[in-house]
């Protein structure tokens, strides 16, 4: 029996092994195989394989006039990647002096401009003359370079910019190395000794602590394969990397690793690759970082959502130290290098609440391409935007700072489950081009585009073209048309509705008895502003907000003067636009010209522009609304610091649901939304909740010396009793000055202060 025992165990022994050798052949030939099949189809990335679309700003134009500090110029340089240097030589230097700043433009792609080097005149900080040095001549002005913003790549937000392996310095090879596999140049794809190393680290720590994988792996399991742990992955990885090493030199997967790699996230924008590392966190070129920049981008590898100096300062110093006491160790970093850089504090570009890529607007303009053009857009196609940085920033800013500020003052707003949220929008008046977006408090959280795609009841915002619609009426009317100066009945009324009747109320529930137009708007009083729609008929008010460019369902009752229509904060900005722009209603565009990899245009958008009322009906509603922000509902403006010729307009909605501000000089027009987007109340007015964002935003982008609004032809003004709203007599208590449309002024001198003998007589003689 024992003897039979030991013969079937002799038997079991030797079929295991048989199977053993049987089942490692076959994994072995099923292996060699999958390498040949590899090495046929396994290829690595080249820098001209599927090119991002790119997305770029709008060009600066450095003119005089412009005051250096509160236009960015500094800040616009280096984004740009100019460098501060003593001497000027090369493209992206620049010097800057009390009286001048010494410029070497680079090069210019799109307008086909070489490099060429500007001298900007100074005087107060202020531009007074821009000098071509080579040419030695004035020129009108010079335009900075398109800024990158975003790209589309494989469907997701990323701009890789391919560094050739020639081209990356070799203090970044080295630190990369250093850290991630530093015997890159002697392995054949796959290390033992730092697998060795790595089971001995995890097996006295107990856990996973360091990985064994060489960067061809990395690279292997980055382009070919799921992040997925599991031994097949890992088996199909192994062969992977022999087949890279034998098909390709190790300066090509090395180059290939280096703009692959992923570091991180910019806003909404995926980091690949060292170049776009050092773009985006630093504002560099590459070849410009200095040690411990380069410190801290090799340590992304390891973990680049942990050590994100953007969301972790802490972890990111902590890791670049790493890096860099392993470069002193290994005698690549001197002691003296190595204690400098380590001291150096992290600084990155723009910090982590700064969307750089400006997301909303990029999301709002891929949809404008895809709309105009009618097809998809090419893979390398370059798109040149409307969007300025600097005032992106500084509308991001104001926007998270606003709101926050918000919740500290009402602590009520931080209650409920969505918080609180706002929209910027700054436009152009003149083109209508989109300088500015902020659709929300945080893309990241919610996609959701507050600024063109979430439709609100205007409130107030409506009430100027209920009285340009009367002014526009006016012509016809002659002196007993609406003027400025008409005095409306803030009285108790009722109207029939087809619910019954409907008597309107002011905000604070209280009457005022006879006000001229001007005092109506100024205090944005609810029922003169139902009276003049009562009495103009509602099929005017809105062919004019149509005019204007309104395209929502607009109510064919008395509630259109109160704004229940509603709108997007994009849309009733730009019909603001059309009242700065003098009556002419410009159609909003995001983009300029759309171009393929090879240079030529695919779609330039035309520019749509359209009377929509005369010039001096603008101008009469651009005085009223000027007067908002120095007497009426938006006179803490003045109190903030704003400064110059400023228009605009506050919006409250029904239930304190929604708080707005828009306003305008000649040349911008800024709108503020804030509220829930559940649309529970916010329990703010548009001068409490929106007006402080919106004057954040203006003071930094509005000159104090911003020019006032051009005065059309057939524009009169005349000396008025504001209580009256009839001429004024040396008799009258107040006098005030009101413009009129030619042939609506006033010729009834004040029936209630008396007097008027002599003025009428200076005004027979022509004296007056």
């Amino acid at each position: 029996m024992t003897v039979r025992i030991a013969i079937f165990g002799r038997r079991w022994v030797r079929w295991s092994l048989l199977i053993c050798c049987a089942v490692s052949g076959v994994a072995a030939v099923a292996l060699v195989i999958y390498g040949g099949v590899l090495s046929a189809s396994l290829a690595l990335p080249k820098s001209d394989e599927h090119p991002p679309l790119l997305i770029y700003g709008a060009p600066h134009l450095l003119k005089p006039g412009e005051p250096v500090a509160e236009t960015g110029v500094f800040d616009r340089l280096h984004r740009l990647g100019y460098r501060a240097v003593p001497v000027v030589q090369t493209p992206g230097d620049y010097a800057a002096a009390e009286d001048a700043i010494d410029l070497y433009l680079h090069a210019q792609e799109e307008s086909r401009q070489p490099p060429r080097r500007v001298q900007l005149e100074l005087k107060d900080g202020v531009i007074t003359n821009v000098v071509s040095v080579q040419e030695r001549e004035t020129i009108p002005f010079v335009a900075l370079e398109p800024p990158l913003l975003s790209g589309m790549r494989g469907g997701s937000r990323q701009v890789r910019e391919w560094v050739p392996y020639n081209r990356i310095p070799p203090a970044v090879i080295t630190a990369v190395l250093a850290v991630e596999d530093r015997r890159f140049f002697s392995h054949y794809g796959v290390d033992p000794v730092a697998i060795g190393r790595a089971l001995w680290a995890n097996l006295m720590r107990g856990g996973v602590v360091q990985g064994g994988s060489t960067i061809t792996q990395q690279l292997a399991k980055n382009l070919f394969y799921s992040p997925q742990r599991t031994m097949e992955r890992k088996l199909r990885e192994v062969v992977a990397a022999f087949v890279m090493e034998w098909k390709y030199r190790k300066e090509e997967i090395l180059e290939s690793y280096l703009n692959e790699i992923y570091l991180g996230q910019a806003g909404s924008v995926s980091i690949y690759g060292i170049g776009e590392a050092a773009h985006r966190y630093f504002a560099k070129p590459l070849e410009a970082l200095s040690i411990e920049e380069i410190a801290l981008v090799a340590g992304l590898i390891k973990g680049p959502n942990t050590y994100s100096p953007t969301k972790n300062l802490e972890h990111a110093t902590l890791r670049r130290n790493v890096v860099l006491r392993r470069l002193r160790d290994e005698g690549l970093l001197t002691e003296d290098a190595w204690k400098e850089a380590v001291n150096r504090p992290v600084r990155v570009s723009l910090p982590e609440d700064v969307v750089t890529d400006a997301p909303y607007f990029v999301d709002y303009l891929l949809r404008q391409v895809e709309a105009g053009t009618g097809m998809g857009i090419p893979e390398g196609a370059r798109i040149y935007s409307t969007l300025d940085p600097f005032m992106q920033q500084l509308a991001t800013e104001a926007l998270h700072k606003g709101l926050a500020k918000l919740e500290q003052q009402y602590p009520a707003l931080r209650e409920g489950e969505s918080p609180l949220q706002g929209a910027v929008v700054v436009l152009e008046a003149r083109t209508g081009q989109l300088r500015a977006m902020v659709g929300g408090r945080e893309y990241r959280a919610s996609q959701f585009n507050r600024a063109a795609q979430a439709h609100r009841q205007a409130g107030s915002l409506f009430k100027p073209f209920v009285y340009l619609a009367a002014f526009e009426a006016a012509r016809s009317d002659g002196s007993t048309g609406v003027t400025p100066a008409t005095m409306l009945a803030d009285e108790p009324v009722s109207f029939e509705s087809g619910s019954g009747p409907w008597s309107p109320q002011n905000y604070d529930r209280q009457f005022r008895g006879p006000v001229t137009v001007r005092a109506a708007l100024e205090q944005s009083l609810n029922v003169p502003a139902v009276r003049t729609a009562h009495r103009l008929g509602i099929g005017s008010i809105n062919r004019l907000l149509r005019g204007f460019g309104i395209q929502g369902a607009l109510p064919d009752n008395l509630s259109i003067a109160l704004g229940s229509a509603s709108v997007s904060l994009l849309e009733i900005t730009s019909a603001y636009g059309g009242l700065a722009n003098g009556g002419v209603g410009v159609k909003t565009v995001a983009l300029t010209n759309l171009v393929r990899e090879s240079g030529d245009t695919l779609w330039s958008p035309l520019l749509d522009r359209h009377q929509a009322v005369s010039a001096q009906g603008a101008y009469l509603a651009t005085s009223l609304l000027k007067g908002v922000l120095d007497r009426g509902t938006g006179s803490k403006a003045r109190v903030w610091g704003l400064r110059g010729p400023v228009a605009g307009k506050t919006g409250t909605t029904d239930g304190y649901r929604d708080a707005w501000f828009v306003g305008y000089t000649p040349e911008l027009v800024i709108g503020v939304w804030v509220g829930f987007d559940d649309e529970r109340a916010i329990r703010l007015t548009g001068s409490q909740a929106a007006l402080p964002i919106w004057v954040d935003v203006a003071r930094r982008l509005i000159p104090a010396d911003s020019p006032d609004f051009a005065v059309p032809s057939g524009i009169v003004s005349r000396t008025i009793d504001p209580r009256t709203g009839q001429l004024a007599t040396a008799q009258c208590p107040e006098r005030v000055t009101e413009v009129f449309l030619e042939g609506t002024e006033r010729s009834v001198y004040c029936e209630v202060h008396g007097g008027g003998f002599w003025e009428r007589v200076k005004q027979t003689f022509g004296l007056s």
